[in-house]
C-alpha cells in the first residue's frame, strides 16, 4: 500500500496520472504457512490447484480512454498476456521495432487483451484455454479448456518434495509427466475443485492429455542448472544451455551438436 501510494503520488505530481493504467495481480496463491488463505479455492501456492494459480487482479485508470471496460470478468487472463497487451497499448510492435531495434517476436503465447478488457469493444473471450505447468520433475502438468481442468501426477507431492540436480536435463516428452494419476475438475460449477470427473469422461482426459503432449513437444528440455559464467556451459555435464535472452539464445542438442534457436523453458 505504501508503494502504490508513492508511486501513484509520484505520477499525479508529473501530470502522468491520467495518462495511466494500472495493472495489480499476484503471480501466484497464498502459501500454507497459516498466514493465508485462498478459500474457497483448494490449495496454495507451488500447487496446481486453483488456489496457487488462481489469484486476483485489477485495472484502474481514470482516463475512460484507456480502460473503457469496468465491471469483473469471468474470462481467462494468463500472466503473458499483459506481454502483448502492453506492447499494444504503448504503441504497438511496430514502435517496438522503430525504437529496439529487433524484430517482433516470430510468435508468441501472449494474447493481447486490448479489444476485451481494456476497451470493452466485444464480449468474447480472448483466452479460452491455459497451459498451466509441465513439470518433469516432479512430472505433474495442469491444463485449462473452458470449463474444464485437469492435473496430471500425483498433486500431494508439493513444491519441495523433489530437487532438480545440477547435472540433469528432462526432456519434455511423452514421458515426462506421470500420466496414471488424473484428476479432472469443472472450476466454474465447482470452484473448490471436490469432485473429480475423470472416470466419468475418459473421452475428455484424453484430448485433454494429447493437447498436453503435443505443447510439450515444442518445447525445449527442462535445464536444472542456469548460467553463471559467460561460455562455461554447455559441457559434458551439462549439455543443454538455457539462456535469459530468448532474441538471443540457443540450445545445443546432445545428438548431434548443432545448433537450433531456443524459444521457451518452463
Amino acid at each position: 500500500a505504501v508503494v502504490s501510494t508513492q508511486s501513484t503520488g509520484a505520477l499525479k505530481e508529473r501530470g502522468m496520472w491520467n495518462d495511466t493504467l494500472m495493472v495489480y495481480f499476484s503471480d501466484n496463491g497464498g502459501t500454507s504457512d497459516g498466514y493465508n488463505s485462498n478459500l474457497p479455492l483448494r490449495g496454495n501456492k507451488g500447487e496446481l490447484y486453483d488456489g496457487g494459480v488462481h489469484t486476483a487482479a485489477f485495472l484502474y485508470s481514470e482516463n475512460r480512454d484507456i480502460l473503457v471496460r469496468r465491471g469483473r470478468t469471468a474470462c481467462y487472463v494468463h500472466i503473458v498476456d499483459w506481454f502483448n497487451t502492453l506492447v499494444n497499448i504503448s504503441g504497438g510492435w511496430e514502435e517496438f521495432s522503430n525504437n529496439s531495434g529487433q524484430a517482433p517476436p516470430d510468435s508468441l503465447d501472449s494474447i493481447d487483451q486490448t479489444s476485451y478488457l481494456l476497451m470493452g469493444e466485444t464480449d468474447e473471450c480472448p483466452r479460452r484455454e491455459i497451459m498451466l505447468h509441465i513439470d518433469p520433475v516432479l512430472r505433474v502438468a495442469g491444463y485449462i479448456k473452458e470449463d474444464l481442468k485437469i492435473l496430471f501426477g500425483d498433486q500431494s507431492q508439493g513444491m519441495k518434495s523433489k530437487t532438480c540436480d545440477d547435472t540433469i536435463y528432462f526432456p519434455l516428452d511423452d514421458g515426462c509427466v506421470d500420466w496414471d494419476y488424473v484428476e479432472l475438475y469443472n472450476i466454474t460449477a465447482d470452484i473448490s475443485e471436490t469432485t473429480d470427473l475423470s472416470d466419468q469422461f475418459p473421452e475428455v482426459v484424453a484430448a485433454m492429455k494429447g493437447a498436453i503432449v503435443l505443447y510439450a513437444a515444442e518445447q525445449q528440455p527442462l535445464q536444472c542448472m542456469c548460467p553463471t559464467v559467460d561460455g562455461s556451459y554447455p559441457n559434458s555435464d551439462v549439455p543443454f544451455y538455457l539462456p535469459f535472452d530468448f532474441s538471443d539464445g540457443f540450445i545445443t542438442t546432445p545428438l548431434n551438436g548443432t545448433w537450433v534457436p531456443s524459444a521457451y523453458w518452463l
